[in-house]
Order: C-alpha cells, then sequence, then structure tokens
C-alpha cells in the first residue's frame, strides 16, 4: 500500500504537522459521498478500539518536551481503558501513601465542542490557541504520543537549545530504551510496503540534534526506504549570539540531517515576504504553522493519491526526479493561493463552483517558503537563478486550462532571463486544498463551506533544486569559519563545502562562483 510513517519532532514539528493531520482527516467519505482521490492506508493505520469498531489513526510518532503536548490525552476516547489501581496500594508499604496529581490543563471551548459533538465548534481565534492540541481534531495510537521529561518547554532555566544537546539526549535514551524498537519498529511493522517516513523537525534547536541521530539510526535499519524531511527554522530577530548559535546549529543539521535524508527542504517561521492576498498574524504559531502545512500538504499530494488520480509515485522517486546530480538532496519550496473568480449573476450561468485560472498564479501570490536569498535586496540586484529540476503540484485549479498554461508556467518567475529547468513534473488535480474549521482564515477560499463545514482553497506549489541553495550555505559557512572551535570546524566546512559542490556541478553562474 506504500504506506508513510510520520515523525514530528518537537514543539513547531507538532504545530506543523497537527494541521497536516486535520487536513488528512477531512478527506475520509462516508455514505454516498463521492470517493475521494486520496489513499487514507498511505498516512492511517486501522485497528480496532476498545468498544470493538473499527478505527484509523495517523501513522505517527509526536515527540515533545514535558508541557509541550497541552491537553492531548494519551489515552483517548478511542482506546478509553479502565483505570488501573495504584500500584503503590500493592505494594509492602502498608503506612499510608499520599498521591499528588497535577492539575490538569483545562481544554478551550472549541475542543469541549469537539468532544460533545457540538457542530459547527466555536471558532477558534490566535489569542486562545496555547499548544498545538488545542486544535487538534484527531485520535492517535497511545503509542504515538512520547513526552520527553529530561527538559520541560520554554525553560528558562534549561533552554533546549543547541546541536549537541539534542544529540546527547538521544544518545542517553537510546542507550536506555533502544528507541526505534519502543517507539518506532511498532508503526513500520504493520506496514505492508512502506514507501517512506515524512519527518517534520525543528533544524535551529536541540530537536535538530535528536533529529540527526535519530535519522541516523533510521538509514541505518530502513536504509531501501526513502526518507523526507522538513527542516524549521525560526525567522524572528534575537540577539546577535543567539542568532549566531541558531545558525551553528542549522550548519551541523545540514551536514547531518540534510545528508542522511533523501529530500531535506529547509522552511521558514514565517516566510520572509508574505503577499497582500494573505491575512496572517506572524507572531501567532496557529497561522505560521498553517501557511506551511498547506504547502507541505500539497507538495506531498502526489504521494498518497490513488493510481487512478495520478499521483507521482514514491517518497523515492521524487528525490529522484529532484536529485538531478546524485548531490542535491536540499530542495526549496514555495506557494501561491489563489481566490476563485467572481460569482457569475447570470442566472443561465452553471451553478457549480468556478475554479480560478492557472494563470492566475503569478509573482504577486508566490510565497518563499524556504530561503529567500532576494527577499531584502532590490530587483536590478537579485541573483539569476538555475533550476536543475521542478515538482510542480496544482490543485482546485480549472483543469481545463491545462494545455494553456503549458506555455506560460513560468510566467511567475519575471526575471530579465526566465531560468532553464533540466527536469520537470507536473501534476493537476482537482481536489483543492482542505481549510477545516480548525485552520485559521489566512488566504483566499473558492466556493461556500459545505456541510462538513470545509472550505477549500487553490493551491499551487514549487518544490525545486537550484544555485538558489549556494548563497545560503555560503552564508552559513562564514559563520562556521569563525565561530566554531578548530576540532570540529574543518570537518564541517567540508560537508558544507561538498553541499556547495554539488550545486554548481555542469552550471556556471560566473559571477556567483568567485568568492569562493
Amino acid at each position: 500500500m506504500h504506506e508513510i510513517v510520520t515523525l514530528q519532532l518537537g514543539h513547531q514539528a507538532n504545530y506543523v504537522g497537527t494541521h497536516f493531520w486535520n487536513a488528512q482527516e477531512s478527506y475520509f467519505t462516508y455514505g454516498d459521498e463521492e470517493r475521494s482521490d486520496i489513499d487514507h492506508n498511505v498516512h492511517f493505520r486501522p485497528g480496532i478500539g476498545n468498544d470493538g469498531t473499527e478505527t484509523f489513526t495517523p501513522r505517527a510518532l509526536l515527540y515533545d518536551l514535558k508541557g509541550g503536548f497541552g491537553t492531548l490525552r494519551k489515552i483517548n476516547a478511542l482506546y478509553e481503558v479502565m483505570e488501573e489501581e495504584d500500584p503503590a496500594s500493592q505494594g509492602l508499604w502498608d503506612n499510608g501513601v499520599v498521591t499528588q496529581r497535577q492539575k490538569p490543563i483545562e481544554s478551550i471551548q472549541y475542543q469541549k465542542d469537539l468532544e460533545a459533538g457540538v457542530f459547527p465548534p466555536t471558532p477558534l481565534t490566535a489569542s486562545e490557541i496555547r499548544y498545538w492540541s488545542d486544535y487538534n481534531r484527531i485520535y492517535y495510537h497511545p503509542r504515538s504520543s512520547v513526552q520527553i521529561d529530561e527538559y520541560e518547554l520554554n525553560s528558562g532555566i534549561q533552554p533546549f537549545e543547541g546541536y549537541g544537546l539534542g544529540q546527547e539526549l538521544f544518545k542517553g535514551m537510546n542507550r536506555e530504551h533502544e528507541l526505534l524498537d519502543r517507539d518506532f519498529r511498532l508503526f513500520a511493522e504493520e506496514c505492508d510496503a512502506m514507501q517512506g517516513i515524512q519527518i517534520f523537525t525543528s533544524t535551529d534547536d536541540a530537536w535538530a540534534g535528536f533529529a540527526g541521530q535519530y535519522i541516523s539510526e533510521l538509514r541505518d535499519e530502513y536504509g531501501k526506504v526513502g526518507i523526507c524531511t522538513w527542516g524549521l527554522e525560526r525567522g524572528e530577530r534575537v540577539a546577535r549570539d543567539k542568532q549566531i548559535g541558531r545558525t551553528v546549529t542549522l550548519a551541523t543539521a545540514l551536514s547531518t540531517i540534510a545528508s542522511a535524508s533523501d529530500i531535506f527542504t529547509p522552511l521558514r517561521i514565517p516566510p520572509a515576504v508574505l503577499p497582500g492576498c494573505l491575512t496572517i498574524d506572524t507572531t501567532s504559531q496557529w497561522h505560521n504553522s498553517a501557511l506551511l502545512a498547506a504547502a507541505i500538504e500539497t507538495a506531498t499530494l502526489p504521494t498518497r493519491l490513488h493510481a487512478r488520480a495520478g499521483g507521482m509515485g514514491r517518497i523515492s522517486e521524487l528525490a529522484s526526479l529532484l536529485n538531478v546530480s546524485g548531490n542535491q538532496r536540499i530542495a526549496m519550496l514555495s506557494m501561491s493561493v489563489v481566490s476563485g473568480p467572481e460569482k457569475s449573476t447570470n442566472e443561465d450561468d452553471d451553478e457549480r463552483v468556478r475554479l480560478p485560472k492557472l494563470s492566475a498564479i503569478t509573482d504577486e501570490t508566490r510565497i518563499e517558503c524556504s530561503w529567500d536569498n532576494n527577499a531584502a535586496k532590490p530587483w536590478r540586484h537579485r541573483k539569476k537563478e538555475h533550476i536543475f529540476a521542478e515538482a510542480n503540484v496544482s490543485r482546485g485549479f480549472d483543469e481545463d486550462e491545462e494545455e494553456e498554461a503549458e506555455d506560460s508556467d513560468r510566467a511567475e518567475d519575471s526575471y530579465e532571463e526566465q531560468p532553464i529547468i533540466s527536469s520537470h513534473h507536473r501534476l493537476t488535480n482537482s481536489t483543492a486544498f482542505p481549510v477545516v474549521d480548525s485552520f485559521p482564515h489566512i488566504f483566499p477560499t473558492i466556493g461556500d463551506r459545505n456541510s462538513n463545514g470545509i472550505e477549500y482553497a487553490a493551491v499551487n506549489t514549487r518544490l525545486i533544486t537550484s544555485t538558489a541553495v549556494i548563497e545560503r550555505v555560503k552564508a552559513i559557512k562564514d559563520v562556521v569559519s569563525f565561530r566554531v572551535g578548530v576540532d570540529e570546524r574543518e570537518a564541517l566546512l567540508n560537508d558544507l563545502g561538498e553541499i556547495v559542490d554539488g550545486y554548481q556541478h555542469g552550471w556556471n553562474s560566473d559571477s556567483d562562483d568567485d568568492d569562493d
């Protein structure tokens, strides 16, 4: 069935992952509803609940620090069990035991409405979101959530920062528990033919070190399985020393995580430049993660489509398309969200939702979700980009216009000379992005909300490998060269240099490469 197992490492990763899973849940159809193009078996595992009914829960592992899970319960309504007798009361000690329990976090009204079956639930606002579990809509298997008790979320005393801290944490836990056997293997062995592993992780804090070790173990154990990693970087302004520390952590993540992944896509939270069509609060993790989740969910759509819907194939096949030279594992992601055409007032016109045209995708709608080297530069100083490969996905657009769009599909790149693309794959699918009630109203939708309370959005994504990687990695090298100790510096600079070389192979950008 070509299943994908997902790892979410850290609080930021769980914010993005929660939006991702809420979208997946919306594709399930019931009764006489039209059959979905999405193959649910790719991301969901069948099971039996405590009452004997069939259940579907994500093939996912969610790691977070103490205090990070909010109101999420490990044992939920699908797996409700009788509370066991306190083991302390069964021991030899009979002089009395005092049990102290931490007061549970109260659920917000949205969650109370979901539990009570109230429809529609109370709308969410950015100000009331405290944890990613506040807008979670689905049930997870009890084995999915893994709390790291050694560190507390947002601790000012012992902040979870630095690659080495996360690396040592994983090593210590792995010595004690063998994490792949304890956590991952259950989900892997349930798969008939696992096509890949999807990983959401921070790459500029200690989760980067944890992820680096985890991926290394996965690569040793599952060498032929494709690994797709989404690396989350914080974009807010911080003190210079703190920013340098984050950059050094990112450098080590590129050296380890990117090299062990088949596809590694850096994602900035929030993107550096946002178009005017968005209504987004960049201080809200709920908003920022929703934007990135929509881009990720669209870019990976081909990996979970039924064959009849024209899927692109497995993660490994997507990686092969993008990695033209064999050394281009870092891909860049961008997206566009386009509003539908105005409804016709003519009574004779078709009443169905009129979908936007592919030609509506322009520079003004494009959002660079990864490294945007040109964001702060005047137009005349922006460097020409060579694109080695592109996987382009459009959903919710007028498919009748697809042939016409082939003649102008580079319209959004208004450079003086259009970039040359060596390898290109385009997929257009009618399955628009589902804007469920847990998703903030940050971009335009098409049509009206359906009977399930879902709106839809027309989204286009471009996942590319290009020479744009060179400039960013060189900037990271500059920081490493004066802030990393001698013992580690040479190896790290060599690894980063190899990344740069992979994007210069067979391409001379004239003035771009003379500053080595």
